[in-house]
């Protein structure tokens, strides 16, 4: 890298660094809100160890912050071009690395707070004597999409790269499904879920799509496309869609409820999940006959020796512009 290049690069360098530290600390932000709330819920009105709960919250936090380091070192040791040693996953140190083992925490820290407030008697006791109430627990669980958004935001190296707009979309299709499930949490607040076998089910699917971005955060951190990642995006969309599309419809045929139209979304995500789980697999299938064959295994051969580390983009994808630049 030539002076020149180095001084124009240098301003580019300096607004990623500061966006990305902007949103890591809306991450500790929305982390310390969310977590002091249910806290505060949990503390005030039994004596479940609040002090267990606390500590809880300083490991997550922990967690996160020794992860942004991490990602922070590989992110410095990709610049300055030092080979990436790969994972005990088999997975590339990319910019994704143990995002999925942040998230992860999270989940699990968040998750028996969530179920303690639905399950026992201090959701009442927050509707009676907290000033905001219900609404105060929802503000606080509808706080992971955010989260969450910060989270992709804050380790995206290229804002106008193929990873950022892949996240984005599974970001997307995630924010889509809890507000689905959320749907259906909102009506057992109201008691409108007569069953206990339908109430479990719907608090276990919010917590199952809550923890479904620990999948594609880990697939990101991959560079080959494999069927097993098609396989899991596929049984990920199933586990919260084919849950929620049953309990509608019980809803719908059998104590009248009004037909929602998220029943619609599920079947359709259903439908679309399987048409891209028979794609991708096909499509993998197909590259490794190819890469088999012997046709074309001399020319991949010397185009891969052509083609350095640096012009690889995510998922094994080459950067042409970069190679024909070259060349």
């Amino acid at each position: 890298m030539t002076s020149g290049e180095f001084v124009r690069s240098a301003p580019m360098f300096a607004q990623r660094s500061g966006r990305s530290a902007l949103y890591k600390a809306l991450c500790f932000l929305l982390l310390i809100l969310q977590g002091g709330v249910l806290d505060f819920y949990l503390i005030a009105f039994t004596d479940l160890y609040w002090c267990s709960w606390i500590a809880t919250d300083l490991v997550v936090i922990s967690g996160w912050a020794i992860f942004f380091v991490k990602n922070a070192r590989g992110k410095r040791e990709r610049a300055c071009g030092f080979h990436q040693k790969s994972s005990a996953f088999g997975c590339d140190l990319g910019e994704f690395t143990y995002a999925y083992l942040a998230w992860l925490i999270y989940v699990i820290a968040c998750t028996p707070k969530a179920v303690l407030v639905l399950e026992t008697s201090i959701l009442d006791l927050v509707a009676l004597r907290v000033p905001c109430g219900v609404t105060g627990f929802k503000s606080a669980m509808l706080l992971s999409a955010p989260l969450l958004y910060c989270l992709v935001n804050s380790v995206v190296e290229d804002p106008n790269g193929a990873t950022r707009h892949r996240s984005h979309s599974c970001f997307a299709a995630t924010c889509l499904d809890l507000l689905d499930s959320f749907t259906l949490v909102e009506m057992l607040l109201r008691d409108e879920i007569p069953t206990p076998y339908l109430k479990y089910t719907v608090v276990s699917v919010y917590f199952v799509a809550l923890g479904a971005p620990v999948v594609w955060l880990y697939e990101l951190t991959a560079l080959e496309m494999r069927c097993r990642w098609a396989w899991a995006r596929f049984l990920g969309g199933a586990a919260v869609n084919a849950p929620l599309l049953a309990v509608r419809c019980v809803q719908v045929y059998v104590h009248r409820a009004p037909v929602s139209v998220f029943m619609f979304k599920n079947a359709f995500v259903l439908a679309c999940r399987c048409l891209e789980l028979v794609e991708q697999c096909v499509a993998v299938s197909g590259a490794r006959r190819f890469a088999g064959g012997g046709g074309g295994g001399g020319d991949a051969a010397q185009f891969s020796h052509c083609v350095s580390e640096n012009d690889m983009c995510p998922h094994g994808y080459v950067n042409t512009l970069a190679v024909t630049t070259q060349s």
